[in-house]
């Protein structure tokens, strides 16, 4: 008990500090999430460096500044090529407007052409979908003005965030080993157990990178062709753009195609705004749920209906980072479900 005094004592105060230290790191989580799992995926180019490059700090340093350099990079061209490929299509429907006579104009008769549209193949009232169709458009039309605000507080927060990533990573690359090191030594574990479970989050996070990256290619891929097929300006451009979008749970790739759907539908090609809409609700938006469940299934040694089922649950309860985080804490509770059976398979022996 002599012995066990000190280690007790400082345990429980430890335990009383953890809340206050929670809450004091609770505004850099997001960060300090996203840093970790870039730090595992390209750990391998910076020990590749690293052995290479003297000293140890500068190979850090320049594995750190490459990798946001280049995500920084892509995201720049896909804002500049986006927001030009916007301004291009504002004035095509600025020029079908003068046409009609006047934004409002256009609204009314794309509206009332949409509603003889469907008058005449569905057994519906006109007036009723005239009344449906404008109360869409105003809530649709309330929701964005409402959320412009915070989306220039989301450019703000998303520029703060990759600052502190950007920290995060550099001393994670540099230190991160030693601090595991260290972790692991305060784990009251075997070693072989310890190893275990390390090697479980590290193949999870690597194999959810690796769902999030072919489903991103997949998406991209499909949504260009079927903007390619249909003649939308731009395809490639629209479909790499669709591709990042996706990175998004629920609201990716729909950012892209359902404004395309509407513009479509806003010119009078109908049929075309029909099959691009069926083509990205069914065929591109299957990607995500047949796709990710194979690739991180694969690695995750997880049954791809459960990788889907985590990902959505893990989405629901921490938001976008959930899609990674869902199917880790699966993986990890499979993995402690394993050593607790040999552990007490042991203890009946």
């Amino acid at each position: 008990m002599t012995k066990r005094g000190p280690l007790i004592f400082l345990a429980i105060v430890l335990a009383l500090l953890l809340p206050s230290l929670v809450r004091i790191a609770w505004p850099f989580l997001t960060a300090l999430i996203l840093a970790s799992i870039l730090a595992i995926v390209i750990n391998p180019a910076n020990e590749w460096l690293s052995a290479r490059v003297r000293p140890l700090g500068l190979a850090t340093f320049i594995t750190t500044f490459a990798t946001v350099f280049l995500l920084g990079i892509i995201l720049v061209f896909t804002g500049f090529a986006f927001t030009r490929e916007l301004k291009a299509t504002y004035n095509a429907l600025n020029r079908r407007s003068l046409e009609e006579g006047g934004w409002p104009a256009l609204v009314t008769h794309t509206s009332d052409r949409v509603v003889d549209a469907l008058a005449t193949r569905l057994p519906l009232d006109k007036e009723a979908i005239r009344t449906e169709l404008l109360d869409g458009m105003r809530t649709v039309t309330g929701y964005l003005l409402n959320n412009l605000g915070a989306a220039a507080g989301g450019v703000v927060s998303v520029l703060l965030t990759g600052l502190l990533v950007t920290i995060f990573l550099y001393f994670l690359l540099r230190h991160g080993e030693d601090w595991i090191g260290r972790l692991r030594l305060l784990i009251p574990l075997e070693p072989r157990i310890t190893a275990s479970l390390f090697q479980t989050v590290h193949n999870s996070v690597v194999a959810n990178v690796n769902g999030v990256a072919a489903v991103a290619a997949g998406q991209g891929l499909l949504l260009g062709l079927g903007f390619w097929v249909l003649g939308v300006r731009s395809p490639v451009l629209w479909g790499a753009i669709g591709g990042l979008a996706s990175i998004v749970p629920v609201v990716g790739a729909p950012l892209v195609w359902v404004p395309a759907v509407i513009a479509f539908a806003v010119m009078g090609s109908y049929w075309k705004a029909l099959l691009l809409g069926l083509w990205c609700a069914l065929i591109v938006g299957s990607v995500d749920n047949v796709l990710r469940p194979l690739v991180v299934g694969a690695r995750d040694k997880l049954h791809p209906m459960l990788v889907a089922l985590a990902a959505i649950g893990g989405t629901y309860a921490f938001g976008v980072l959930g899609i990674l985080l869902g199917p880790l804490v699966v993986s990890l509770a499979g993995a402690l479900l394993k050593e607790i059976q040999e552990l007490a398979g042991r203890e009946r022996e």
